[in-house]
Order: structure tokens, then sequence, then C-alpha cells
């Protein structure tokens, strides 16, 4: 079934702000999840990768809290949690609630102390799908908390701060771009990230003529986690083999002339990453030039590869990328490819939109028979990054001190 969008604004969550902790909030704030397009298995090498912001969100409402603690309500139905200042700054339960500690904790590192707040959380962006709504928490949490601080960061650091809260406060070693298209992303564009330097270009994705229709395989095998670290490992032993400082400096040259030191595995390791590198380029470039059949055949390459150079992949995922070649509509499906970090999750294709839900429901009843798995899908185009809805502040709710040494961040005050 298609994961419908309900609509999530500042008009939306103000009343239920109001029924929960009598007042209304003074500052709203949202960021998107995200689907990486192409570029996998290439940031924790120093590579590209090219995701882009989804219409899906996680908004934030914030106040002044009249109690002198911390009030936070993870979702529309969930409890409230009082919780000290001084305690907010470090881990505790409920376990969710340590994605708002990390950024009180990471801001009030940069001298941005905040006040006793209420915090009320609401969001579309599905779970456990692998669309980062980890990472659209966390920023909106930041985004709404520095508005409410009156001061204004970069969103290179808010993405920043995001990935210390993953390491540090829920021990999640993830790469930078979840969080950096979600701070940085913007409606009608794709994000093309240098992972190395953390510059980035927007590129321009906003054909109405074409959407993006992420498709869940509803399976996560459980070899996962002892596998990213063995690819990371024979990646590292590939780049010294080869004598550059990683496979970002690499080239399909280098790697021939290396093959017979690199030994199967980690030569097929090392063509992927170089190749992915390449592949997000052309990408990149069939968007700018709006040539969807470029553009699904670089996808293509980057699923076969992922499949058989770096083995992520997995039989039910593969089903759904082959399915979008076979089902009665596959002429509307530009290209398709696995998603995120492999052994299960989501694809996601480009397709026509005037066909998308036709394209959609054929894989669904497909996608069943092959496999007795009934899956949910998300139909979006490129949306906003992380933004302030609301502001209202009368008075000054923080402290900040300007003598603190990580301050350079810091652009301005309201």
């Amino acid at each position: 079934m298609d994961l419908v969008k309900r609509e999530i604004t500042a008009e939306t969550i103000t009343p239920y702000f109001e029924e929960y902790f009598g007042h209304k909030p003074t500052h709203i704030a949202a960021a998107p999840g995200r689907v990486n397009l192409i570029g996998e298995h290439t940031d924790y090498n120093n590579g590209f990768v090219m995701p882009m912001a989804l219409e899906n969100h996680t908004v934030v409402a914030v106040a002044p809290s009249p109690t002198g603690n911390h009030r936070f309500c993870g979702s529309l139905g969930d409890q409230i949690y009082e919780i000290p200042v001084q305690d907010a700054l470090s881990i505790g339960e409920p376990f969710w609630s340590n994605y708002v500690r990390g950024v009180l904790a990471l801001l009030d590192r940069r001298g941005i102390k905040i006040g006793p707040v209420d915090m009320l959380i609401d969001s579309n962006v599905p779970r456990g799908g692998g669309l980062s709504s980890s990472a659209a928490l966390e920023v909106s949490v930041c985004t709404a908390l520095a508005a409410f601080a009156g001061v204004e960061i970069d969103p290179k650091e808010v993405a920043l701060i995001g990935q210390s809260v993953e390491h540090e406060f829920v021990n999640v070693p993830c790469g930078i771009m979840d969080q950096f298209i979600s701070a940085n992303g913007r409606k009608g564009h794709a994000l093309k990230l240098d992972c190395a330097s953390l510059n980035y270009e927007l590129i321009p994705m906003d054909d109405p003529a074409v959407s993006v229709l992420v498709f869940d395989s509803a399976v996560k095998h459980s070899l996962a986690d002892g596998a990213y670290g063995q690819r990371r490992k024979q990646c590292e032993e590939a780049s010294a083999i080869m004598g550059v400082p990683s496979l970002r400096e690499a080239t399909l040259d280098m790697l021939e002339e290396s093959k017979d030191k690199l030994g199967d595995v980690r030569y097929r390791r090392a063509r992927h990453v170089i190749g992915e590198n390449v592949r997000v380029a052309s990408f990149a470039q069939a968007l700018a030039d709006k040539n969807w059949e470029k553009a699904g055949s670089a996808m293509r390459s980057s699923h076969a590869s992922l499949r058989d150079d770096y083995e992520v992949s997995c039989a039910e995922v593969d089903t759904l990328v082959s399915l979008c070649d076979r089902i009665p509509s596959a002429s509307s499906v530009y290209g398709s490819r696995m998603t995120g970090g492999g052994f299960g999750g989501c694809i996601v294709a480009l397709v026509k939109t005037e066909d998308v839900d036709k394209v959609a429901q054929e894989l669904l009843q497909a996608y069943r028979q092959e496999t007795g798995i009934d899956t949910t899908y998300l139909i979006t185009r490129p949306g906003d990054g992380a933004r302030v809805l609301f502001k209202h502040t009368p008075e000054k709710h923080s402290l900040r001190q300007s003598e603190h040494g990580n301050n350079a961040q810091i652009l301005s005050r309201d």
C-alpha cells in the first residue's frame, strides 16, 4: 500500500501542543527524511553520494516550559516525559529521547544554553525503512532549538551535530550523508555531495513528468552489521595496495594495474567504489540534461555493481529491481536500484509520473506473487531541507556564552 503522507504543518501541530502543554509553541521547525538516488558505500571511501530530501518530514514545536524542567513528547499520543535540564545533557530514558538529549548536549558544548523547554514532535517519515527518520529528528530538533535560542547555525554544522548525536548518544557510527541532505536539501533538487570536503552541488530535479518511487522490500537480513565492517576493511586494504589515501583517489587504470596484487574480492570491492563515483557524476549530468534514460542506465549499473561486486544486495531486493523491468508498465520505469546499506531495505526508481501509480500497484502484486510478501511504497519528489516554519520571540529564552571556543559556526542572532 502507499504510505500516505499525513500532512504536518505549523497549523496542524499547534493545537496538539496547546492540548499537551496548555500554551502555544513559540518556534516550529521541520526537517525531511531522505532517499539516496545513487552513490552507495562511497561515503566512507571519501567519495560522492547523491541523495534527495523527501517531501515527508519531522516537525518539532517548542516553547519555554513553565515547570523549570524540559518536557518532551515524542509523538502524538505518547506520554510527556519531564527531565531536569542538566540531566537532559546525558544519555537516558526513554531511548528516543537520546536524539533530543544529544542535540541539547552538542548545542551546550557550542555555548548555546537551552532554557527549560516544552517540545512536541510529530513526523510522517516512515520509520525503519531506511529513509533516515532519525536524521530528520536530529536536524529538526536542532533547527527548532537554534531558532528558540535566537541563533542561526550553518546547515553544515547542523549536519555535523546530528552525526555526532548518532555517534555519541545512539552508538551508530553513521556517515554524514543523511544529516547533510536533511539540513541542506532544496525542493526540486537532488544534492551531489563530496564526502571528503563536504562541498556540494544542488542539481535541478524538477521535471513534473518524473517521480521517485521508493519501494520497501520489507526484509532486513541479519548479516548486515558484520558485512559493513568487513567491506570497509577490504576497501582500506585495496587503497593501501594501490598506494592511495582512499579509493576516492584511485582510478580504473590503477585498479587494473594492481589486479593481481589485490586478489578477486578486494579487486571487485574497489571496482564498485571507483565505478560508483563515476556513475554519480554521470547521473548528475543526466539530471542536469533531463536525460532520464541515461539516469536510469546509471541506476541499473549501480545495482548490478552492488549485487555482483560489492555483494550487499539480497534475493528480495534483486527481485524488486528485476520486476521493474518485467511488469507490464516496465517501459514507464527509467531505472531502479537498491538504496541504503543493503541486505534488505528499499529500492528507488525513476518513473514517469503519469504511470507511477500503475507501476506501484503492478510491483505490489508481482512482488507478492513471487515472494509472498505484502509491503509498502512511497511516491515523492525532491522536498525542502530543514527550515523554520514559525517563530515568535517576544523575549530572550536562552543564554549564549559568546566567549565559547566553538562559537565561530554561529552566524547571527534574531
